[in-house]
Parts: C-alpha cells; sequence; structure tokens
C-alpha cells in the first residue's frame, strides 16, 4: 500500500506544481483584482462542483469504490453503463437549470448596484464554466473504477492536465476580454482530463464480457483474474441488478448530501465575502489553494490506496485489519504535516511574497492572502482526520452519519461567519473554517466509536 502510495503521491506532487505555476501565471497577469475576484466566483458555482463531485474522495468515486467490489462479474458492465448514463443526464439537468437561472444566482454574491463591472465580468466566465457541472459525474465514476483495478497514473495526473490549459490560455490571450482565457482553459482542460482516463477505463469494461482473447495479454489476464479472486461478494448468492443498484444508492445519495454539504459550506463563504474590500475572495480561495498543495499531496497518496483496502476489509468485517491500516498511514501523514504547519505559520508572509508578489500581486494583496493563509494552517490536521474518518464511515456502509454531521457544521458555519466577518473581515471565514474543521472531526470520531472502538 505504501508503494503505492509513493507512487500516487509523486504523480499528484506533479499536478500540485503545476497548480502552483497556475497560480502564479494568475496572480502575475491579474493579482487580487476584479477579473480574479470574478473568475473565482465563477468557478466557486462551477468548477467546485467537478472539483467537490468528480475528485478522488467525492460522492461518484467513493460509491463506486464501496459498492463495485460487492457487484457480480456479469452485471458489473450494465451496472457502469447504467450509472453513467443516469448521473451524466441528471448533471445535464443542473447545468441547465443554473445557465437559466446564473442572474439570480449571481446576485446572492454581488452587489449589482455597487458593483456592475465584477457582475458582468462574472457572468462571462460563468457561461464558459458550465460543462464543468456535467464532467464532475462521469470523471469521478472512471476515477473510481480504475482505482478499484489498481489504475493510479490517469487520475492522479488528471489535474495536471487542467493546469497546462489554463497556463496555456492566458499565455496565448493575457489579461484581454476581462480575462475570459481563465475560464476557457479551465474548461478546455476539464475535457481533456476526462478523455485521458477513457481508454483504460474501456480496456477494464471490455473484459467484464466475454471479449476475443486477443484483446488482453496473459499477464493482464491473470492481473485481472487476481482481481475478480479478491472482489468476489462474500455471499454465495449472487445479488440481483436491481440489488446491486439499491446498494449503490445507499451509499451514494447520503455520500452526495454530504459533499452537497461541503460545496454549500463554500457558497456560504462566497456570500458573506459580498461587500468585503476587493480582492478578498481571491485572496480565500488562494490561501485555501496554499493549504491544499501539501495536503492534496498527503491525502490523494494515502487515500487512494486506503480507500479500497478498507472497503475490502469491511465487506469482511474485519475492524481490527482497518484499525491497522489507517493507524500506520496516518503516523506517516502527522510526521510530516506537522512540521509543514509550524512552517507554514511562522513565515506566513514570507511565503506568501517569495511565490506570488510579482506582476500585479502586490504589497497590498501579499498582507491580505497572508493573514488568511495563517489561520488555514490550523485547519490541515483536523481536515486530514476528517476525511480518513469519512471514508471509514462509507467502508462501512454508513453514509448517513457523515451526512447528519456535515448539516450541524453547515448551521454552526453559518452562526460563526456571522459573527466574526463582522470582527475580522475574511480573516474571520478563516477562523471559522478551522473550527469546523475541529468540530466536524470531533463529533465522526464520537461517532465510530460506538461502531467499532477507539482507532
Amino acid at each position: 500500500m505504501f508503494r503505492i502510495a509513493s507512487l500516487v503521491a509523486a504523480l499528484t506532487i506533479v499536478s500540485k506544481i503545476l497548480g502552483l505555476a497556475r497560480d502564479l501565471v494568475i496572480a502575475h497577469y491579474f493579482g487580487t483584482s476584479v477579473t480574479s475576484d470574478a473568475f473565482n466566483l465563477a468557478y466557486m458555482l462551477t468548477g467546485n462542483f467537478f472539483i467537490v463531485f468528480g475528485c478522488i474522495g467525492g460522492p461518484f468515486y467513493s460509491a463506486i469504490v464501496a459498492s463495485l467490489p460487492r457487484v457480480p462479474e456479469n452485471l458489473k458492465r450494465r451496472f457502469l453503463d447504467n450509472t453513467i448514463f443516469k448521473v451524466t443526464f441528471a448533471l445535464v439537468a443542473v447545468a441547465g437549470s443554473f445557465y437559466f437561472f446564473k442572474q439570480p444566482i449571481i446576485s446572492l454574491f454581488i452587489d449589482r448596484g455597487q458593483q456592475l463591472d465584477y457582475y458582468a465580468t462574472t457572468l462571462l466566465h460563468f457561461d464558459v464554466l458550465l460543462p464543468l457541472i456535467v464532467l464532475c459525474g462521469p470523471i469521478g465514476i472512471l476515477f473510481g473504477v480504475l482505482n478499484t483495478y489498481k489504475k493510479y497514473y490517469e487520475p492522479s495526473l488528471s489535474p495536471a492536465v487542467i493546469n497546462i490549459a489554463l497556463i496555456a490560455a492566458v499565455m496565448m490571450m493575457g489579461d484581454a476580454n476581462s480575462g475570459i482565457a481563465l475560464a476557457i482553459g479551465t474548461s478546455v482542460g476539464a475535457v481533456l482530463s476526462f478523455l485521458l482516463q477513457v481508454p483504460s477505463y474501456s480496456l477494464i469494461r471490455s473484459k467484464f464480457w466475454k471479449e476475443p482473447e486477443s484483446l488482453l495479454g496473459s499477464q493482464e489476464k491473470q492481473s485481472f483474474q487476481e482481481i475478480d479472486e479478491q472482489l468476489m461478494p462474500i455471499d454465495k448468492q449472487e445479488p440481483s441488478f436491481d440489488d446491486v443498484n439499491s446498494k449503490y444508492k445507499e451509499i451514494f445519495y447520503p455520500a452526495l448530501l454530504s459533499t452537497g454539504m461541503a460545496q454549500l459550506m463554500v457558497f456560504i463563504d462566497g456570500f458573506f465575502c459580498r461587500g468585503l474590500e476587493e480582492g478578498s475572495w481571491t485572496a480565500l480561495v488562494m490561501g485555501n489553494r496554499l493549504v491544499q498543495m501539501p495536503l492534496g499531496v498527503l491525502l490523494t497518496a494515502f487515500l487512494v490506496p486506503l480507500f479500497p483496502r478498507i472497503a475490502e476489509l469491511a465487506s469482511q468485517a474485519d475492524y481490527d485489519g482497518i484499525k491497522t491500516n489507517v493507524r500506520k498511514a496516518l503516523k506517516v501523514v502527522l510526521a510530516i504535516c506537522i512540521p509543514g504547519v509550524i512552517v507554514g505559520m511562522l513565515w506566513t508572509e514570507e511565503i506568501v511574497r517569495l511565490i506570488f508578489e510579482r506582476g500585479a500581486f502586490d504589497a497590498r494583496s501579499t498582507a491580505l492572502l497572508a493573514s488568511v493563509f495563517f489561520y488555514l494552517c490550523l485547519s490541515i490536521i483536523p481536515y486530514i482526520f476528517r476525511d480518513t474518518v469519512t471514508r471509514i464511515f462509507y467502508s462501512l456502509g454508513d453514509s448517513r452519519t457523515p451526512l447528519y454531521v456535515a448539516i450541524f457544521a453547515i448551521l454552526l458555519k453559518c452562526v460563526l461567519n456571522y459573527f466574526l466577518v463582522q470582527a475580522y473581515a475574511v480573516v474571520g471565514i478563516a477562523i471559522s473554517t478551522v473550527v469546523i474543521s475541529l468540530v466536524n472531526f470531533s463529533l465522526l470520531a464520537i461517532l465510530l466509536r460506538g461502531k467499532m472502538g477507539k482507532l
């Protein structure tokens, strides 16, 4: 598992380096301006669907990884085709609804009377970024299938494709036309990211039918056979197609709502940025990205091999095995994380200045971003614990408990933002994020004890 984690970490680091390069390009051309705020707000309303719902760890991915091992071999192809079709159809309807109601939606976050230029630029970016909503479901499902069958390269490199496309678009088009290159590059990159997964997924899918043996080499066939034996349903009586769909829905819908609560949390932060100084929303977005650079590498590296493993152990009711695997992974992650948090908090402004302060990103931008980044560093460790414990619940077939905790966290987030933003402006949102991460993890950890005892 740690060998796979090292491979995934190396691939994810490549993507994160390109992500940093993307942020440097955006900062150089746009700084903390109306244009960068407009793109980030439009991306929050559209691209966050792609990141939150379509990522490794999202509801589509989680439901596939938790349910696919239990699907009989003769039903897997039909199950996946049916799931992808229904999900894509539903997301097309969501994207269409967003398009027709975009003006009232964006008006929730922008005062049209006072910020007309901001509003018009956001509408322009919003239209170009709508395809991200449709793509989040199919790409999340493909990630889940590939990781279940031990294919790690394409999902881990997927974010790199998006970053390269955005950088190329901005370098070619510059800051003309209200920075529309940002939206164009992101949408094109998302399409290419999806296409990157298709060949490996098609190979796996073809294996579910009785295809000619020439399609697979002897080593590939042996590998698939070993995986099938590991993923064989424990019950002697194989479930029907309706049973398979029912099991998937039991995991998917609560996981979708739980992840939707996380998405709603971002919307709430965007709402409370309304009326704050120019660049506040961009500072919050970039602060989160700085935190997510090391955090994304660590979480992706150890959750990619760990989640399918604990899902397999959960299907065997091997709670001791789950605890052992989780403890080992967390020890490694904490050994890396704790020094990183300390460095981030001690040299916050120096880090921001070194990375970003050039071009349109001036000293004011540095001070604004550094004030947010300082507090967000504190959320790293509880964030890791929360995501880990959430995956354990999913592996146990319980996605309702994380949902109920997420609903409580949403209500608490609204209250905290209301009071803290009045006192500390955008820094108040960063402080509330830390508190919510701690509360969320603590509640999940307490509730997990009732199922399997202490980790």
